[in-house]
């Protein structure tokens, strides 16, 4: 490495600052709480479709072994 070149990622004007706030948009944000609880809600809702498929489909793989 050059040593007269500039480190680039330790030098930023933000590195290592903590720029969360509700005026961004930040993690604590409302905005962002809201995002999550949402996300949370879809993911639950998405893997009780998936459970409810897989039954559904384990349920038409044992009726064609019987059949």
């Amino acid at each position: 490495m050059d040593t007269g070149a500039a480190d680039i990622a330790a030098t930023a004007p933000d590195a290592g600052t903590n720029t969360d706030n509700a005026a961004n948009g930040g993690d604590n944000s409302h905005a962002a709480l809201l995002q999550r609880a949402f996300e949370k809600a879809l993911v639950a809702v998405a893997t009780q479709l998936i459970s409810d498929t897989q039954s559904d489909m384990d349920d038409a793989m044992s009726e064609l072994d019987d059949g």
